[in-house]
């Protein structure tokens, strides 16, 4: 499995029956050892991607416990975390890092036109009700790129979870819903893509066959998309 939905919905008011886990119980999962080489899978895979430079400044859309945001911090970036669950804001801040957090909701962010370099939703979107309607947002506020980490529809994972556990209530997407979400985006974006977590297990046989997974097969359980709004440095 990708590094499960974080928060209540890690951007919006989440909708649905289900109760919120508490942000203790998605950062446990993080440090057990399959929880570690998943999420350690899917940032390097977003780091590649977008290729930030030292200094650069990235806004985490749905940050919950601030996982993803103290990665981005570790490599240099100036960050800001975003989540409107303010227990997972309460948690993430007490977790260190030099990293500034605020309440809001992603589909009315509290920052100028691009007030970032760059700004991310690492599986956060999947909770939202108008996906469209925060990417714009996020588009707004980044001067240079957008970064989306999905929970990828045409996987093994989809077919095994979900529904079930921290992913009821979760919609699964794929490129061409990207490609909808962008169509009123201006100026338009340049989209890259890629894939990881293709086979969710997540033991030794996985690991090894990750690799050669990623690279020949578009089914990983996690989408990641750049869009590209000016080209790297």
């Amino acid at each position: 499995m990708p590094a499960p939905p974080h928060g209540t919905s890690r951007a919006a008011p989440r909708r649905g029956p289900r109760e919120a886990l508490p942000p203790e119980a998605y950062e446990a999962w993080y440090h057990t050892a399959r929880g570690r080489w998943i999420a350690a899978r899917e940032f390097a895979l977003c780091a590649s991607m977008l290729e930030p430079w030292p200094g650069a400044s990235l806004l985490d859309v749905g940050t919950g416990t601030g996982h993803f945001a103290r990665l981005f911090a570790g490599q240099g970036l100036r960050v800001t975390g975003l989540d409107p669950d303010r227990r997972a804001i309460a948690f993430a801040g007490a977790q260190g890092g030099n990293i500034r957090y605020l309440a809001a909701d992603a589909r009315r962010l509290p920052f100028a036109d691009q007030r970032f370099d760059y700004a991310a939703a690492i599986t956060s979107l999947c909770f939202v009700p108008d996906p469209a309607q925060a990417l714009a947002e996020m588009w707004r506020v980044a001067e240079r790129g957008v970064l989306l980490g999905l929970l990828h529809r045409h996987s093994l994972l989809y077919r095994q979870k979900r529904g079930q556990g921290a992913y009821a209530g979760a919609r699964w997407d794929d490129l061409e819903a990207v490609r909808t979400w962008t169509a009123a985006l201006a100026p338009a974006p340049r989209l890259t893509h890629g894939y990881a977590v293709g086979w969710p297990a997540g033991g030794l046989a996985a690991r090894l066959a990750e690799p050669l997974l990623a690279r020949l097969l578009p089914w990983g359980a996690f989408l990641a998309v750049v869009l590209w709004k000016q080209p790297r440095r």
